[in-house]
């Protein structure tokens, strides 16, 4: 029966309604953001009759996967909710086309935030259509585990739609990077004087400007939603360890956006060499939290001979991470320090050394990847090492390929590449589509093994403390 309250949690017992409703609500909204980057991105630009249909279809099919782990009995309402807190998420790229959209930038200080005639439509509408799509996923929802929930498993669940959140920030945030457009807009908080969710559509044409705008509304959409998970987390009865990183994985998302701001502010090289290591590393820090969020990190059992073979990995697990953030730190220097006027001449040794430290790291990785997958096998087992260790492999062979790729490109580019202000965007070097696309994938792919790294070493540590009772 619909308002059923679900089994005891921790001695506890409450619906699952509004874990669940966050949890859908965040996951259909970030599908949602990611196919509009994708459908507006320069040389594509889809039109609103073709991409808003695209939108809501890739909207409905996320809340939809996600529906079905809900009871059965709640689905509806679950979807109504979700759908509704999609369509407030949603509001922060749809209030961009209820403004007044001038012709340039210039014209932005005489029209910033001010709203057109269809604002009074365009608004609540985003948010009933979001809730239609959502019933729809309810009512699509079929199969699926369709039995009681709880909170945890909800919780865990925004745990990992959080991890998610973060991805599409790292991506663009790269993208940024290596199409130089860090600083097509002028003011680190506003944007052309505008709050930037009010940004007018009609001026994100431009590419640079396109990427570094997106780029802070899915750093401003990840912001929130980590608010959320850190509330739902300290109000929840999760365990010490999960508090403390939900409150330093908040502390950690508002030193980066501080970073963000100031490197715009006093266009430091230096500081948004920082800022992308320690974008990488908040990244990070949110998978380990969702791991220990999970079912499987709460429910574990001792196991003596599972745990001596994690003991022997811990090692390992910190060489190859001290390793990763080195490398890191060299690939970010690289890749910045190509962007000053005149270029660095500590560009090539970074690049250089980046290059061929890259071999110890797969070394490391490798061998991580394999005590990871020994560690599964060991004792009763652990599923989830065993599909880290076998990830680590993949991605660091697909990254390793995708590296001298990215270095046989951006070696060819003898000309300086200066990253252009916004006064210089009409006469700047057009970017090259193809090595950005490249380097950017790398940059990406890195962070992903950053992150696959973190909780396997994660989970070697909680293996391993899991000892039989005596």
């Amino acid at each position: 029966m619909p308002g059923t309250p679900t089994p005891a949690v921790n001695g506890t017992s409450e619906p699952v309604t509004l874990s669940a409703s966050l949890g859908v609500g965040i996951g259909s909204a970030i599908a949602a953001w990611v196919a509009a980057w994708v459908l507006h991105l320069p040389g594509i630009d889809a039109p609103a009759k073709v991409s808003l249909p695209l939108i809501i279809l890739t909207m409905i099919s996320a809340a939809t996967f996600l529906l079905r782990a809900c009871p059965a009995p709640t689905r509806l309402r679950v979807g109504a909710i979700g759908g509704a807190l999609a369509g407030i998420a949603n509001l922060l790229i749809v209030a961009s086309t209820a403004v007044v959209q001038p012709g340039s930038t210039a014209e932005m200080e005489q029209y910033a935030n001010q709203f057109n005639s269809q604002a009074a439509i365009i608004i609540p509408s985003t948010v009933v259509v979001c809730i239609v799509a959502g019933l729809v996923a309810a009512l699509l929802a079929r199969g699926g585990r369709g039995q009681a929930d709880t909170r945890g498993a909800w919780l865990a669940r925004l745990g990992l739609v959080t991890v998610f959140v973060y991805l599409p920030l790292i991506l663009v945030g790269g993208a940024v990077t290596s199409t130089e457009s860090g600083m097509a807009v002028p003011d680190s908080v506003t944007t052309y004087g505008a709050i930037s969710v009010l940004f007018p559509f009609e001026l994100m044409a431009h590419p640079r400007i396109f990427l570094e705008h997106s780029h802070r509304l899915f750093g401003t959409l990840a912001g929130l939603v980590t608010i959320v998970l850190m509330i739902r987390v300290l109000t929840a009865s999760s365990g010490r360890l999960a508090k403390v990183l939900a409150v330093a994985l908040f502390v950690a998302v508002c030193l980066q956006g501080y970073m963000g701001a100031q490197r715009v502010s006093e266009r430091s090289i230096p500081l948004a060499i920082v800022h992308g290591i320690f974008g990488q590393i908040v990244f990070t820090l949110s998978g380990v939290l969702a791991a220990t969020l999970s079912t499987g990190w709460r429910s574990m059992t001792g196991d003596d001979e599972r745990a001596n073979t994690a003991a022997k990995a811990r090692t390992i697990a910190v060489v190859t991470v001290v390793a990763l953030l080195l490398q890191l730190a060299l690939g970010a220097a690289a890749r910045h320090l190509a962007h000053m006027d005149p270029p660095s001449n500590g560009t090539g040794h970074a690049r250089l050394t980046h290059a061929g430290f890259s071999f110890v790291v797969m070394g490391l990785l490798i061998v991580l990847g394999a005590m990871a997958m020994r560690t599964a096998r060991s004792g009763r087992g652990i599923a989830v090492l065993r599909r880290l260790g076998a990830g680590l492999h993949g991605v660091v062979t697909f990254q390793f390929l995708l590296g001298w790729a990215a270095l046989g490109l951006v070696s060819t580019a003898k000309e300086p590449r200066p990253i252009p202000n916004p006064d210089q965007l009409d006469t700047a070097a057009p970017i090259r589509v193809g090595e950005a696309i490249v380097t950017t994938a790398h940059q990406a792919t890195g962070a992903v093994l950053l992150l696959l790294t973190g909780i396997t070493v994660a989970w070697i540590f909680r293996v391993a403390s899991a000892r039989t009772a005596r």
